[in-house]
């Protein structure tokens, strides 16, 4: 049992869902290539808290400060999550999203071991102040790029997505 299908029709159909759907992508890009404020402010606090390691505090001092920092991080998170007009399904999450968290967070961290470990060798004049603006300008230029390669590759797979449906619906069941 078959309905007939008007072409014109359909393509109007399509066209209403599409247009949508290309604004939802268009800001998502949008938001990896633009407003690098959170990017800046998570840079600050991470500079202010790799600096204070260099303050030799007590275990109680250094966990409060660790609880700290976790804390202001998340709580930043969740005030820049609910500010994005976009909400994406988990699945529009690729393994760039993945690997560029990862990469970052081991170069920030190898960042992080390698100027500690040469300001100490080279017995440099407060070395948690060097480490700090290391760690931080290696953050700073990763972010930028590695989101925009991220994101990149959600508009082409959402439009191989549509080809493919596009296809299975023209071979029928």
């Amino acid at each position: 049992m078959t309905t007939p299908v008007d072409a014109e029709r359909a393509w109007q159909d399509l066209q209403r869902i599409r247009v949508p759907q290309e604004r939802v992508y268009d800001e998502i890009e949008r938001c990896a290539h633009g407003d690098p404020k959170a990017t800046y402010i998570t840079a600050a606090i991470m500079w202010v808290f790799l600096a204070s390691m260099g303050l030799k505090l007590p275990a109680w001092g250094l966990w409060l400060t660790l609880a700290a920092y976790v804390g202001i991080l998340g709580t930043l998170a969740v005030v820049y999550s609910r500010r994005t007009r976009m909400r994406l399904h988990r699945s529009r999450y690729s393994w760039r999203s993945f690997a560029t968290f990862i990469a970052g967070g081991c170069l920030t961290g190898g960042t992080v071991l390698l100027s500690d470990h040469l300001a100490d060798s080279f017995a440099l004049p407060c070395p948690s102040l060097i480490t700090a603006t290391a760690a931080v300008a290696v953050f700073v230029l990763f972010t930028g790029p590695a989101n925009r390669w991220a994101v990149s590759p959600l508009r082409e797979r959402a439009l191989r997505g549509h080809a493919t449906q596009a296809i299975h619906e023209e071979e029928g069941p």
